[in-house]
């Protein structure tokens, strides 16, 4: 009897580890961050790094050393379709059901369908604190986000696990961090108009917004600059606030040092 149950306690931890595979998180097996069902990065420090790699057609991001798997390797159980329906990200999260006029894209974020059934994610909306996105309560509550105790009260969870949406853009990170010289002049170009003797601003060729600088002033016209990148549970820079955050903030879509780098008093130092 001891034996049955120790191994009943011993399936079930496996069963655990291998649903904590979730969608864009950097997994536990295979050190990968699963944008979607075809397409990752790698992880380092449980933060996703370098390009964007697109999965060879007919395979999908997978919790697997090899990364992508054919679909038949998918069993649910040893190897998941990370983003898929036998992931953790929920067979509803980021669909666009018919005649739908929002989807959730995370757990407490949504966004507007097109009538075409494509999801709009030029402005992704959240919901409010301690809220959940429930795409079924929309058709039985009128609204998608549900507090979190009245979502544990009648049994209802989240439609999706990834905490934030991250979108796929369609121009890859940088290969290699910058380089020192370009360093120094993404310092340059941002210096804030106080001149401060160190600041934090974006890393402007990296279009996933995950990475920034820290620049200090050296001599009249060198910087001391380090290149940095954002955790996972807050994998955006917010150059207005000079910190990394959560959910994709507006700046991120500028492509030049046109948005203002703020001087240290104002930066939030604690990433």
């Amino acid at each position: 009897m001891q034996r049955i149950t120790a191994t009943i306690a011993i399936v079930a931890s496996l069963v655990a580890l291998v649903g904590a595979q979730t969608c864009q998180e950097c997994q536990a097996d295979n050190a990968v961050y699963c944008h979607n069902q075809t397409s990752y990065q790698n992880c380092m420090k449980n933060a996703a790094f370098g390009d964007i790699v697109n999965c060879p057609t007919g395979t999908v991001c997978s919790n697997s050393g090899d990364v992508c798997v054919a679909s038949s390797q998918v069993d649910g159980t040893s190897v998941l379709d990370v983003c898929g329906t036998s992931g953790g990200n929920g067979a509803q999260c980021q669909v666009c059901a018919t005649d739908a006029k929002f989807s959730c894209v995370s757990s407490t974020q949504f966004a507007r369908c097109s009538s075409s059934g494509d999801l709009i994610t030029s402005t992704v909306y959240s919901c409010d604190a301690d809220e959940v996105c429930i795409i079924d309560s929309l058709s039985l509550f009128g609204t998608l986000c549900v507090p979190t105790c009245a979502a544990d009260y009648v049994g209802m969870e989240a439609t999706c696990t990834n905490s934030v949406y991250q979108p796929i853009t369609t121009t890859a990170a940088p290969t290699t961090t910058p380089s020192a010289d370009q360093r120094q002049q993404a310092c340059r170009d941002a210096e804030p108009s106080s001149s401060p003797n160190y600041f934090y601003t974006r890393n402007y060729d990296d279009s996933t917004c995950n990475s920034y600088l820290y620049c200090q002033k050296s001599g009249t016209d060198n910087w001391v600059s380090i290149y940095m990148s954002c955790a996972a549970s807050r994998p955006f820079f917010d150059v207005s606030i000079g910190s990394c955050v959560v959910s994709r903030p507006v700046s991120c879509s500028d492509t030049t040092t046109s948005t203002s780098t703020v001087a240290p008093s104002e930066v939030n130092k604690y990433f």
